[in-house]
């Protein structure tokens, strides 16, 4: 493949990832399991002009995205008070969020606006009494729509 002349985007790197939640708070986090958004492949049959059988895939059903953040725990507890409202089914639970990747400066290297966003799944590291290890929150945030701020 022929060299375009121009110089490679340079590769993110993040310490740090921090979700701004639109009405409820902002909140670093020291681990980004995953950014996940899916469309189903539904297979489809057809017969041409020609009486052959086509088999081709289709978009299916979209999968609600999701993101799964760790960080420590501490006193703070927005994410449990913000998982509390989903609990209870309170329509307000379902917010506009932003999610920030930075770089050791907190430099924000990247952008994602999630949109309709909740805590889906908010769950504690297994706890042993008498040890000096960090207990870490882990949530998982659903949203309706993922968009990439460039």
């Amino acid at each position: 493949m022929a060299a375009t002349g121009s110089a490679p985007a340079p590769v993110i790197t993040a310490a740090r990832f921090i979700i701004q939640i639109q009405n409820l708070a902002q909140i670093a986090f020291s681990e980004l399991s995953g950014i996940n958004s899916e469309v189903e492949p539904v297979e489809y049959i057809s017969v041409d002009s020609g009486g052959n059988i086509v088999h081709t895939k289709q978009f299916g059903k979209t999968k609600p995205p999701k993101i799964i953040l760790k960080r420590a725990l501490d006193n703070d507890g927005k994410i449990f008070a913000w998982h509390q409202l989903v609990l209870m089914g309170d329509p307000a639970a379902a917010q506009d969020c932003s999610l920030s990747l930075q770089d050791a400066g907190g430099k924000t290297q990247l952008t994602y606006k999630l949109t309709n966003a909740w805590p889906a799944k908010y769950e504690v590291s297994g706890l042993k009494a008498g040890q000096s290890e960090l207990v870490y929150e882990t949530v998982e945030i659903v949203c309706d729509m993922i968009e990439m701020d460039a």
